[in-house]
């Protein structure tokens, strides 16, 4: 297999191979700047190579040979598609999600695998609306589930809970919350789903809130399932008093979203003023600790809910995807919100996938990477060909030492903007003797063109918010810093001849 740490997939030949090479592999080379953005144009010839990709993007190959199975088996007609997720009640919400939104067509759930998974069955021409639900909510059947339903063994649900609770245990050691309010999910998306699902029935009618720019489909989640969002994209003062305003009006929201830090601008929230007013209101603050990780910050001291993807930095590997959510214990909310949460999770983590998130080094991997990362994101900060560099030592830092715990540090998550980026950044990218695609919190270091890989068809809109098109975000791995910085030097190199 190969070393990506040490071999890279970094030219342009290697568009389309996994990263990780596993076969569950999560991100997905795209080495050159012209690729990215024909991955987000749809062009033949940047698709057809790609042999995976994020798979809440683009269904894993072993999914599309397990959902050819199912429609063989079924004896679908002509024009039938299908969408596998790990149990008739998740594909359910999907059948529900397409029936809202094309009214009158055949949707079915199907139990099969003696009810080890379910099967929505609908017209190929309602495909792009399944996608979307795939997509957003995160909660289709793994890689390794439909690798293991294929093979017939589906019957693990004893090894499965055995690995499910000590990924729990694990996540309650590391934040001191209970085991019993640590619930986990098949991915982090899936995660924030459960959450808006649950504050949206808890609160009826009532919008939620998104402080900060954020990752990109928590805000739509929040679009697609809730009663509306007010987005505060700065928050700063004037969206703490807008708030005010809102529960003062007698409108408070059903619940306000915020990260520390956020990606890719590495903002973080002002959790100590925010839950001031949140909890007066009796309105649940849900903070997203995924980049910072709960190694370095302890948001429970304001957040009544925390949402974590496990996919990123847990697990390391870069070939999972898993979530959870956990509820803090000595929140006024927790007993309410225990039972909500509880409602909205079907504790469907695939066994192999528990298995892998659960990685016992995550404490001395999240060290490592506190100590180099910091020393690349001062050096570039000095470097003549480096406008600006994103890091939660240089945005809004005090309200991430307000979080910080003692001796923690400050993550392997950063962004940074050349001189002359238009001119430059392709070039610089291009040359980048590092793994390059989606994804973060990887043990091998990972770059993208971040906003052309989310924000593809709004990039006027990102820039009128300050996120630069050309902006490029870093996820520090375990290289010597050393390292890292010969391969950004070569690559500053070839810019300067752009």
């Amino acid at each position: 297999m190969r070393d990506v740490m040490l071999d890279p997939p970094w030219r342009g030949e290697d568009l389309g191979e996994p990263i990780p090479d596993s076969p569950h592999a999560v991100s997905v080379a795209l080495p050159q700047w012209a690729q990215v953005i024909g991955y987000e144009e749809g062009d033949p010839e940047v698709l057809e190579r790609l042999r995976t990709g994020y798979p809440r993007f683009f269904v894993p190959r072993v999914v599309r040979e397990l959902e050819a199975k199912i429609l063989v088996e079924l004896g679908t007609g002509v024009g039938e598609s299908c969408s596998i997720y790990p149990c008739a009640r998740t594909a359910e919400r999907c059948a529900e999600y397409i029936r809202a939104r094309h009214d009158g067509w055949p949707v079915r759930v199907v139990s099969v695998f003696a009810g080890a998974a379910g099967a929505v069955i609908y017209p190929v021409e309602v495909a792009g609306t399944a996608a979307d639900y795939w997509r957003y909510c995160g909660e289709g059947v793994s890689s390794r589930q439909a690798a293991a339903l294929l093979a017939g063994e589906a019957n693990v649900e004893g090894a499965g809970a055995k690995a499910r609770l000590g990924l729990r245990k694990m996540i309650a050691g590391h934040t001191g919350q209970a085991v019993d309010d640590v619930f986990l999910f098949p991915s982090g998306m899936a995660a924030v789903a459960a959450v808006q699902r649950a504050i949206t029935s808890r609160s009826p009618s009532r919008r939620s809130v998104q402080f900060d720019f954020p990752y990109v489909d928590v805000l739509r989640v929040q679009r697609e399932f809730g009663h509306g969002v007010a987005f505060f994209p700065s928050g700063d003062a004037a969206a703490l008093t807008e708030l005010a305003a809102m529960v003062e009006a007698g409108e408070p929201p059903s619940g306000v979203y915020c990260e520390v830090p956020s990606n890719p601008l590495l903002r973080s929230a002002d959790l100590v003023a925010i839950s001031a007013i949140t909890r007066e209101a009796g309105v649940p603050l849900i903070v997203d600790d995924t980049v910072a990780t709960n190694q370095n910050v302890d948001v429970f001291r304001f957040a009544d809910l925390v949402t974590t993807s496990l996919t990123k930095c847990y697990s390391g590997a870069g070939d999972v995807l898993a979530g959870a959510v956990t509820i803090n214990g000595q929140s006024p909310l927790a007993a309410e919100l225990r039972r909500a949460i509880a409602a909205e999770s079907d504790d469907n983590l695939w066994l192999g996938d528990a298995q892998a998130a659960n990685a016992a080094d995550f404490p001395q991997r999240v060290a490592a990477i506190n100590r180099s990362t910091p020393q690349l994101v001062e050096w570039l900060k000095g470097h003549e060909e480096v406008e600006q560099v994103w890091y939660p030592t240089e945005e809004t830092s005090d309200c991430y030492e307000a979080v910080r715990r003692p001796g923690g540090g400050y993550g392997g998550l950063f962004s940074f903007l050349l001189r002359r980026a238009s001119e430059r950044a392709p070039a610089f990218y291009d040359a980048l003797r590092i793994c390059k695609g989606p994804s973060l919190g990887s043990n091998f270091s990972l770059v993208c063109p971040y906003t052309l890989l989310a924000h593809y068809q709004e990039l006027d809109w990102c820039a009128d918010l300050g996120v630069s098109r050309w902006l490029i975000r870093v996820s520090v791995g375990l290289e010597p810093v050393a390292d890292l910085k010969a391969r950004f030097e070569d690559a500053f190199r070839a810019a300067l001849k752009a």
